[in-house]
């Protein structure tokens, strides 16, 4: 598993967290630090595919009380979509590929809408996923399905299993297995790869390869389902990145290393954990500490840490943890910045700048190389997305 969601968890500086009993005024901000416009709202979340989603209270004219509602803005600030969705579950709101799931007051179910705020969806559903590939997963009960974004369901819900697509596939075993045997579908609902792998899960393609138990051994397939690796040092690997494919060796899922094509330990199984690389960089741990590794095996990070959170893809950054101290690395495990009084330091996804906060908890933004963009000045500062950024 990858220490990214743990890192986006601790460290994602979001404004939206909790219920304020008045409503704020927020500023967004542009990839210059300049106001772009205000906006009062109790909650606001990133902006997602050009609108961002906005709780409030408004009043409930028949019972005469106030209650929460969710409504979203354009890029402009302007209210595209009036809050009158329910604003308790929110988990699922969001717009990508011009869609969000949303639910209505009094309902149990979700509706796909578009943009002007029309339900476009065949059907309600008591639980959804996100959109991923132009598709998402939905249920009927247990029983999983998937819609496009029309809102059509175009696989019905009679699976269980992954629930993004990868390389235009998904790996699902039909309800109605009595085997529980894997395979591939298309986003067309037709079978890519049959229905013939007994293993303990589901599996995702990664650079056209993904993984499936054989024999009792985990082996590598491509798209068209033919075997194009199979392990000889274990059997036991994930798929390969940076060319290199994590690997463990004892029952208890210790003893990680990594193999290469050839089928040869690049670097040794003798960790207790370890994840995939990314960018040539990977978070390794042995006897309760952590460092990081490049795909040589040589340390990055030193050994020592109690925890290290980040990564060296999307956010560039590496936290590292002894007791009540942090250290804040960059891919080459530099320190990552030279300012002073900077106490903790958001992931950026991508973007430009890292939110941070100073001891006196207030919150600016950092640049990519750890310099000051913004002097920390605000109560809270959200993570930019999609050049913008809410702050208060």
């Amino acid at each position: 598993m990858k220490t990214r969601a743990i890192f986006v968890l601790l460290l994602t500086l979001t404004l939206s967290c909790g219920l304020m009993s008045q409503p704020k005024v927020f500023t967004c901000i542009d990839e210059k630090g300049d106001k772009l416009f205000t906006f009062e709202a109790h909650s606001v979340w990133q902006y997602s595919d050009g609108y961002s989603m906005f709780k409030t209270t408004v009043l409930d004219e028949p019972n005469n009380q106030m209650v929460w509602r969710v409504g979203f803005l354009d890029s402009l600030g302007n209210v595209a979509i009036e809050p009158i969705y329910d604003g308790t579950y929110t988990t699922y709101y969001g717009f990508k590929y011009g869609v969000s799931w949303v639910r209505r007051p009094g309902e149990e179910f979700y509706v796909l809408i578009n943009k002007k705020g029309e339900v476009i969806s065949e059907k309600s559903y008591e639980k959804v996923g996100s959109f991923n590939d132009s598709v998402c997963d939905v249920y009927e009960g247990y029983n999983m399905g998937f819609v496009d974004v029309n809102g059509k369901e175009v696989i019905s819900c009679k699976y269980f299993g992954d629930t993004w697509f990868y390389d235009g596939l998904v790996c699902v075993c039909p309800v109605e297995s009595t085997d529980e045997l894997y395979g591939f579908l298309n986003k067309k609902g037709e079978i890519a790869i049959p229905f013939k792998f007994k293993q303990p899960g589901h599996s995702g393609f990664s650079n056209g390869e993904a993984r499936v138990v054989i024999n009792g051994k985990t082996c590598l397939i491509n798209t068209k389902g033919e075997v194009v690796f199979t392990p000889v040092q274990t059997n036991n690997i994930d798929n390969f990145c940076d060319g290199l494919a994590l690997a463990y060796t004892k029952p208890d899922r210790t003893g990680f290393g990594f193999v290469n094509r050839q089928n040869k330990w690049v670097i040794q199984p003798i960790y207790d954990y370890a994840s995939e690389f990314e960018n040539g960089r990977t978070v390794v741990e042995k006897a309760g500490k952590k460092g990081v590794i490049d795909t040589l095996g040589r340390y990055i990070i030193p050994l020592k840490y109690d925890e290290i959170y980040g990564d060296c893809g999307s956010h560039g950054l590496y936290w590292a943890v002894i007791g009540e101290e942090s250290f804040f690395f960059n891919c080459d495990g530099k320190v990552f910045t030279s300012a002073e009084d900077v106490q903790h330091i958001g992931g950026r996804e991508d973007e430009k700048f890292h939110p941070y906060r100073n001891s006196r908890e207030k919150m600016g933004y950092l640049n990519i190389d750890g310099s000051i963009f913004i002097e920390a000045k605000w109560e809270n500062a959200e993570a930019y997305s999609e050049g913008k950024a809410w702050v208060y």
